[in-house]
């Protein structure tokens, strides 16, 4: 398959097809869970690794030059396309029933993201972003992303999987601080607050502790929606980190500010 945008993104659809029956057929099913993480629950099911599993066999039968970063497993080659893929998630919400986990599909090239694509099977909801591009397909009719126009803290609403998953105590104090200046906080979003953001739903999602593939299909959706994505420290999202996805530049830098400071005081 010639490598071209093009070809990319009706692969990124092929290959999230695929992942949408698998994880489907397991959704609000009986399944064996194990945590990956001794410590803390980070759990991991059938449907995850199956996924994982059909998504590099099939990019490495099309694209065999093509190195590939996944959550449940990788693939290294010396390439300058690199494809990210989180099969599922928000793996919690999963295997309770909720219906928030997606798959996460992102494509870089010379580590620059190129294509991002984030499935929602069990709302039948596939977000897209390349070149230019940002648009949402439901019941196969594609609508054009475009986020909010808020650019003030205190007229914002603002999701978060959930601060207790934060990388550390300071980072969950410091969004604790920034929720009392927000208009309204909702918790447990998963991948699904970036895709409401886009769609000009809600106008913040912040957090910390993320891998690149909780976060990298998000940025061509996001910015090609008119919204901003980058960590805290202000730099671009390719390795995770601690993330700001904002409505626009105006409100992330508000946001930043408010965070940097010791005390902030409400405007």
């Amino acid at each position: 398959m010639k490598e071209n945008i093009h070809n990319f993104v009706k692969f990124a659809n092929f290959i999230a097809d695929d992942a949408r029956k698998i994880s489907l057929s397991y959704f609000k099913k009986k399944l064996k869970i194990k945590s990956k993480d001794k410590k803390n629950f980070d759990p991991v099911t059938i449907a995850d690794i199956k996924i994982q599993r059909k998504i590099n066999e099939t990019i490495k039968k099309y694209f065999p030059k093509h190195s590939i970063l996944g959550e449940e497993a990788s693939i290294e080659n010396i390439s300058e396309y690199q494809w990210c893929i989180d099969p599922i998630d928000g793996t919690k919400s999963f295997i309770q029933g909720f219906p928030i986990w997606g798959t996460l599909i992102s494509l870089s090239r010379k580590e620059e993201i190129i294509l991002g694509l984030a499935d929602i099977p069990a709302l039948n909801e596939r977000y897209v972003g390349y070149s230019k591009f940002s648009y949402k397909i439901k019941n196969s009719i594609k609508t054009k992303l475009k986020v909010k126009k808020t650019d003030k803290i205190k007229e914002s609403i603002l999701n978060t999987t959930s601060p207790y998953v934060f990388a550390n105590k300071k980072d969950q104090k410091t969004f604790e601080k920034l929720a009392k200046e927000v208009k309204t906080v909702r918790l447990g979003g998963d991948c699904y607050s970036y895709c409401l953001l886009a769609d000009g739903h809600i106008d913040l999602v912040i957090e910390s502790g993320l891998k690149p593939w909780d976060i990298r299909a998000m940025e061509p959706i996001i910015k090609n929606a008119g919204g901003a994505l980058k960590t805290w420290e202000g730099n671009k999202i390719l390795h995770g980190g601690r993330i700001i996805a904002a409505t626009n530049d105006k409100l992330y830098k508000k946001v930043l500010n408010k965070m940097n400071k010791k005390n902030p005081v409400k405007k």
